[in-house]
């Protein structure tokens, strides 16, 4: 008896849910004052496919993705090295104060990367700044597995 309760309870809520979901052609044709009339021709079995809209993600929402870094500097396990990471680190903040800088130890080295580039264009775009400057003999475009995104 239990589990016929909770399976009619289950199945209401998800015919509720499903019920106040608006699709994506509910809102294109709805009309707004001072706005033009979308009319859309599909099949039902079409329309019956449609998701639900999502909603945005809210603001100061971090994400991850896959994307590239521009490495600025790979040294040794020195602690001169770590110093020449950081001084690395401070060069590219005094230049582009925007960036977002990781200088950490990768054994066996430090490094400094910088960037969030969510394309290999975008990448360079950003290599090429950092050449322009003429401090960073070395710099190389490196894929990042997971990087933060705000939106």
């Amino acid at each position: 008896m239990k589990r016929i309760v909770l399976s009619l309870f289950i199945l209401l809520a998800a015919a509720l849910t499903a019920a106040a979901q608006e699709k994506i052609t509910d809102r294109l044709q709805r009309p707004e004052a001072g706005k033009g009339t979308v009319v859309i021709h599909q099949d039902a079995a079409l329309y019956h496919l449609l998701g639900a809209i999502s909603t945005p993600y809210p603001a100061g929402t971090r994400l991850q993705a896959k994307g590239y870094r521009v490495q600025v500097y790979a040294g040794g396990n020195t602690r001169a090295a770590r110093e020449a990471a950081l001084s690395a680190a401070s060069s590219v903040r005094a230049s582009f104060p925007e960036l977002s800088i990781y200088t950490e130890f990768v054994s066996p080295r430090w490094v400094c990367r910088v960037g969030d580039c969510r394309t290999y264009e975008e990448a360079d775009r950003l290599l090429r700044d950092l050449r322009a400057l003429g401090k960073f003999p070395e710099l190389t475009i490196l894929p990042n597995q997971v990087i933060n995104i705000q939106y």
